[in-house]
């Protein structure tokens, strides 16, 4: 079983795209065959891969002997397989979802009852029965409030039976990231050289008249896929703007979470000076996201 969690986590692990996000929504299960489950309103608050919550009320009804489990303020682990975030014009949520839940209460009850909510209404208790539960859920999204889920869960109970169950239902409320980041790309150069290996001699240094590259590893780190991206090099002192051609480059849209390898075209002046050339390589893409500019000193042949 732990074998199978892991990989289920590899396989789906890079695509959870939030930092944080928050939910609450409210569901009813109808079981196959016989049961059935009922979460009233459940908070959920997560960080990163990992959230935990609880709910007003809960229960799991075995119909064939009209015996429900029921708690109030359960809580629950929540521990994201996969996440896809669907964007709105201002905001985003999560379009289909993958979650592994462990719920449980130390003060549950076993009711003699024949709904889910009896035992909130004073019908009479059997036992005491605090249980663990263990479920994988499967939810579709198709607009914000509401969506439809498939859950396969194991409930164990002391002093009562211990049961498998296979609810499908809908759910009905907010379950949209709420990032410490604004919704949207985030563009960033995280290195930057000067290379002259395939036209140059490739020492690492820039000569008088060689051709070379800039070579950029950009990454988006946002929730969102950019637009187009150009790049752009110059250099920091313009008196000696003369001394190096850099230029700018094209490319498609960077995907959330994904990097990139571009080269910016170099070529040198006749005559360079006796020092490094200082240059800033930075951008913006068509929506006007920014690209963090990043700093890079080339050393010339008379140093």
């Amino acid at each position: 079983m732990v074998q199978l969690l892991l990989i289920l986590c590899g396989a789906f692990w890079g695509d959870v795209q939030i930092r944080t996000w928050g939910s609450i929504n409210m569901s009813y299960g109808l079981g196959l065959p016989v049961s059935n489950r009922l979460e009233l309103v459940e908070f959920d608050l997560g960080y990163s891969h990992i959230g935990g919550g609880l709910a007003i009320a809960e229960s799991y009804g075995f119909r064939k002997d009209d015996q429900f489990i029921g708690t109030v303020i359960p809580l629950h682990l929540t521990i994201p397989l996969y996440q896809k975030i669907r964007f709105g014009k201002t905001e985003a949520y999560f379009e289909q979802e993958m979650l592994l839940k462990v719920r449980g209460s130390p003060w549950a009850q076993l009711w003699e009852t024949s709904s889910n909510i009896g035992y909130l209404s004073g019908a009479s208790w059997i036992s005491k029965a605090p249980y663990l539960g263990l479920e994988l859920t499967g939810r579709w999204v198709p607009v914000k409030i509401a969506g439809v889920y498939v859950t396969l869960g194991a409930l164990f109970v002391r002093n009562a039976p211990d049961h498998l169950y296979l609810n499908i239902g809908v759910s009905t409320g907010t379950a949209g990231p709420v990032s410490e980041h604004k919704i949207g790309p985030r563009l960033k150069i995280v290195g930057v050289v000067y290379d002259d290996a395939e036209t140059g001699n490739s020492n690492g240094v820039i000569e008088p008249g060689e051709k070379g590259r800039l070579l950029v590893l950009l990454v988006n780190s946002g929730l969102q896929d950019s637009r187009p991206i150009t790049l752009q090099g110059i250099l920091r002192d313009i008196k000696l703007a003369q001394c190096l051609s850099i230029s700018s480059v094209s490319i498609p849209s960077l995907g959330a979470n994904h990097s990139t390898e571009v080269a910016l075209p170099v070529t040198a002046a006749s005559q360079l000076p006796a020092l490094p050339l200082r240059v800033r390589v930075w951008g913006k893409d068509e929506g006007g996201n920014l690209v963090a500019p990043a700093y890079l000193e080339i050393p010339t042949t008379n140093l």
